[in-house]
């Protein structure tokens, strides 16, 4: 972690003195929420002598309270490249269930066993970092934005995992802990608008889908909102 960081500082500094040099530059900062999608239940897997239908599912999902900071340097009126930081947190866990039946074909003797896995994940924190392009449009006082970002993503978190056997299975009650601390590659898509308040101040409402490669399932979405300090120009 403490190379990624490294390097992603050297770049963020690298772009605030570009931006100096050439007057069009902005930094922001504020309050984040993310709704994150911690476990997703699995599809339905057919095999050559066997079938198992996932029969009941739940999803664990959690609202989270963190920051959003990024900063920008305009390679001209319309276009600009980003970089990204947001933190999430959150005191709750969160749980999610799914039961799976396997069935074995052409066998009318054997009986369908079914368990159900019980996923319960511990107060999270998840730190991105990603990178990219920025297109906005400028109307008067607003200024209309969309951005497609990459990088990376850190979760931290425990993965408690307990298996109960029911109908045909004999196995005791199995629990699984693991600890997860993954960084993993990272996506954000979306976009905002900047509001004037005056002429180096702006207040921005931002929202992004996000999607993540580190640890847990991939649709996420964050809504971000604070001030704008633009840089010269």
């Amino acid at each position: 972690m403490r190379p990624i960081f490294t390097i992603v500082l050297f770049m963020l500094c690298s772009f605030l003195v570009l931006g100096q040099d050439t007057s069009k530059a902005e930094i922001f900062a504020g309050y984040s929420y993310g709704n994150y999608e911690l476990f997703s239940a699995p599809p339905s897997i057919l095999t050559s002598n066997t079938t198992t239908t996932v029969s009941s599912t739940s999803s664990a999902r959690l609202g989270m309270s963190g920051w959003n900071s990024s900063a920008a340097v305009k390679m001209n009126r319309w276009f600009s490249f980003a970089t990204d930081f947001s933190g999430y947190y959150s005191s709750s866990s969160a749980a999610a269930s799914t039961t799976e039946a396997v069935t074995v074909s052409g066998c009318p003797s054997c009986r369908t066993q079914t368990s159900t896995s019980v996923n319960t994940f511990s107060p999270p924190k998840i730190h991105n970092f990603i990178f990219g392009p920025q297109v906005s449009y400028p109307a008067g006082k607003v200024r209309s934005f969309a951005q497609f970002l990459v990088g990376g993503e850190h979760v931290d978190t425990t993965r408690t995992t307990q298996i109960i056997g029911l109908g045909g299975l004999t196995l005791p009650t199995v629990v699984e802990s693991q600890q997860v601390a993954q960084t993993g590659f990272a996506m954000a898509a979306g976009g905002g608008a900047d509001f004037s308040i005056r002429h180096n101040l702006a207040w921005r409402l931002q929202a992004d889908y996000l999607t993540s490669a580190a640890g847990l399932a991939q649709n996420h979405v964050r809504v971000s909102t604070g001030i704008v300090w633009r840089l010269g120009g």
